[in-house]
């Protein structure tokens, strides 16, 4: 039996600067929701002073922000993994939107086989 999962690797396509981390032209990162390291919390985020930065990055970055993160990862084995390609295909429009990566839905494929012991 064959199965295909897909995930989303991001290319940064210009320097962009947040809080905690900056992304350099050519960098690769990987799409996860759900991420939460230190680098990628967006600080600011829900206090009554928010800087400039953060309340761009909030306004571009905001229906994929999870928790106060940027929904990124630099490690592959982290990345968001779906069986349907078009989950994967509607959030790398969302990150595309945004206009700091271009994204390439990246594929795995498996293959189990049977066995009888």
């Amino acid at each position: 039996m064959n199965k295909t999962i897909y995930y989303i690797e991001c290319e940064c396509i210009r320097d962009c600067k947040f809080p905690n981390v900056e992304y350099h032209k050519g960098e690769v990162v990987y799409f996860n929701p759900k991420a939460a390291s230190n680098e990628t919390y967006i600080y600011c985020w829900g206090d009554e002073d928010k800087n400039e930065l953060s309340e761009k990055t909030k306004n571009n970055y905001g229906a994929l922000i999870s928790e106060g993160h940027l929904p990124f990862t630099r490690q592959k084995k982290f990345a968001k993994r779906w069986q349907i390609k078009r989950y994967a295909e509607n959030n790398a429009y969302w990150v595309e939107k945004c206009g700091d990566f271009k994204c390439t839905i990246k594929e795995i494929k498996l293959t189990y086989t049977e066995e009888e012991i």
